[in-house]
């Protein structure tokens, strides 16, 4: 790792280039949709807050920082509109008086706050889940990392992840900030600004419908002159408790509470798997709803769908998410038993599922660059262990395979299985891939380095035998169209 990882953080929908990069040595990173910014240590950068949540990350969050850096990046809002920040994680050097490592917020050229340490640390003053709007339109962040001669390999840390964003406040524009809470912090003669942001943040965002302006202080209506409130929109693929990215260790461990809190537990003609969207629905495989070679072709369902824990005990205790509406694909052939393409499925629940930090929906993919070999994801689910039914949730690490490996391995061992385009395959000959029956229908996700969150790539789909050589999973991102048009209520 070296000194050249600058300042990441999301910034709009544009492909954008930083204009300090050009003296940044190392990798460009270029925008593709929800992208990475790029700002080289000392210089400073201008991001632009939306009104869908942003992530801010340190240089190589969440691969411990570099010492001896710094950084600067200042987030604008719109006319009308102030910044939120919040600190969704955060690990810094613990010193006195954070005068060695330190994140600082600032506005107007005036230092406001400065954190530094981690959670229960003795020295230090980290933020904690404390919220930061400003009563302006503009927000200075400052990451500084102190020179050390010390063995780099000793007090090693990740640094921080915030989400930054832009809310509503009232037609008045002071120029200075309002802090934490009921403690603003402002200029004389200011007045803070009325936030309205009514979402339970990180799990949800506000997002305004349609275009809001300002006719009277706190107030916001639409074109019409209607008024106007923000809708809280579930927010996806940021996991409170995100599973250790450098693990090794051999098998399927123990998944912990919050690693994958998209999680479904399914219960149909077996156990299966499932990952929620949004807040209603449940992506699955469609062959666990009919299965190949079922003698119940088609038949009234008995669907059951939990939620919430990587135990199956404590999931049944939390009781089944009763489902409304089950849809599957209209390409998917239950009489053909070597043809799993279109092995895909919703589920529609009945009422919206509270997300909090053990229930988060997962991303749906946007770029085939997520496909490439050697990509590494992770698969979870409580398949069949060694033999054995399982009650705890399990996790295998593996990369996406090169496809002609797939398929000369199909044909080594002269199986007829249909490998269509809209399938890819993970793993390898050689390592375990902890996947087995009942795990079908969960899903592979991989960490979206542009978009900064977790998506859901594939589906479990079929395999041959437990544990070892390939697996095949349906490829998500060829039906994305149908997705939408499923959950938008046009299919």
């Amino acid at each position: 790792m070296s000194s050249s990882r600058c300042l990441a953080a999301e910034w709009g929908n544009y492909p954008w280039r930083s204009p300090h990069s050009a003296g940044c040595p190392g990798k460009m990173w270029w925008l593709l949709l929800w992208g990475v910014l790029q700002a080289c240590p000392t210089q400073g950068s201008v991001l632009s807050a939306q009104q869908l949540s942003q992530q801010l990350t340190s240089p190589g969050y969440p691969e411990p920082y570099v010492k001896g850096q710094q950084s600067t990046v200042d987030i604008e809002a719109p006319e009308g509109f102030a910044v939120r920040l919040v600190f969704q994680d955060f690990d810094l050097e613990p010193s006195r008086d954070c005068e060695r490592d330190s994140v600082t917020i600032s506005a107007g050229g005036t230092d406001l706050s400065r954190f530094c340490g981690l959670q229960g640390s003795p020295l230090g003053s980290p933020p904690g889940q404390r919220e930061f709007v400003s009563s302006g339109r503009s927000l200075r962040l400052t990451f500084h990392t102190h020179s050390s001669s010390e063995d780099k390999a000793t007090h090693l840390h990740r640094g921080f992840l915030a989400l930054y964003q832009a809310v509503a406040v009232s037609c008045r524009q002071p120029t200075s900030w309002a802090s934490v809470g009921s403690e603003a912090i402002s200029t004389p003669g200011d007045s803070p600004a009325e936030i309205q942001n009514p979402c339970q943040e990180p799990y949800y965002q506000a997002v305004a419908a349609g275009t809001l302006t300002c006719k009277a202080p706190g107030t916001w209506k639409d074109r019409e002159g209607r008024e106007e409130a923000p809708r809280c929109v579930p927010v996806c693929g940021w996991p409170v408790v995100p599973v250790a990215q450098n693990q090794t260790t051999p098998g399927s461990p123990r998944a912990k509470l919050g690693n994958f809190p998209w999680q479904a537990f399914t219960s149909i003609y077996g156990r299966g798997g499932g990952a929620l969207l949004g807040d209603r629905w449940i992506l699955t495989a469609a062959h666990t709803i009919f299965p190949k070679d079922s003698v119940s072709l088609r038949r009234k369902l008995s669907v059951h769908v939990f939620l919430g824990h990587t135990d199956i005990n404590e999931m049944l205790k939390l009781g089944s998410y009763p489902v409304r509406r089950v849809v599957v694909h209209p390409d998917y052939r239950q009489n053909e038993s070597h043809n799993f393409n279109a092995d895909i499925a919703l589920l529609e629940l009945q009422r919206s599922v509270p997300l909090g930090p053990l229930v988060l929906p997962v991303c749906l993919p946007d770029s085939e660059t997520l496909y490439a070999s050697g990509v590494q994801g992770y698969v979870s689910g409580f398949g069949v262990e060694m033999g054995w039914l399982t009650t705890k949730l399990k996790y295998s690490r593996l990369p996406v395979a090169p496809r002609e490996a797939c398929e000369a391995w199909l044909r080594g061992k002269r199986r007829t299985e249909v490998f269509s385009d809209n399938m890819f395959c993970v793993g390898d000959e050689i390592q375990k891939n902890g996947v087995c029956q009942g795990d079908s229908g969960s899903v592979y996700v991989v960490w979206d380095d542009h978009a900064r969150r977790w998506v859901a790539t594939g589906i479990v789909s079929w395999g041959i035998g437990c544990n070892t050589g390939y697996g095949f999973y349906t490829k998500v991102l060829n039906y994305l169209d149908w997705i939408q048009g499923v959950m938008d209520g046009r299919d």
